[in-house]
């Protein structure tokens, strides 16, 4: 009887983590909303003459981009990764080429290229169909 091990499909997406269920970056992204925390209630405090505990809500507003660079996940992506492409969807004019059959048969069929096993794996990849082969070539 041969020994099997599960290997989960997303393997590859695994993200070490440095202390109990934090990675690095959420690790940094905490650290960066702490400090930003105690900064804006060390300058209420001592420039504005507001006591830290009547100034709660600055305090929130100025960490609130680290907490969300650490734990938002839109559609499973990073907020880094997630935030071009929804301002490129808001942004953009929302037109796409269409080009009919009769534009394909003008021109000389394409060559038949041999997959390669890098572009395959890519093709399988999460977030695959993100790929706009339209924009590469900009």
């Amino acid at each position: 009887m041969p020994l099997s091990v599960a290997v989960h499909k997303d393997i590859g997406e695994y993200q070490e983590k440095v202390v109990g269920k934090l990675s690095l970056r959420t690790l940094l992204c905490v650290a960066g909303g702490l400090a930003t925390s105690v900064a804006t209630a060390v300058g209420c405090q001592l420039l504005l003459g507001v006591e830290a505990t009547d100034a709660s809500l600055p305090v929130m507003c100025a960490s609130l981009p680290f907490w969300l660079l650490g734990f938002w996940r839109p559609h499973g992506m990073r907020a880094e990764r997630f935030m071009p492409l929804l301002w490129e969807h808001v942004a953009g004019d929302g037109r796409l080429l269409y080009r009919g059959p009769e534009a394909h048969r003008m021109e000389d069929p394409p060559l038949a290229r041999r997959t390669t096993r890098r572009h395959r794996r890519a093709t399988r990849r999460k977030g695959a169909e993100l790929r706009e082969p339209s924009k590469e070539g900009r």
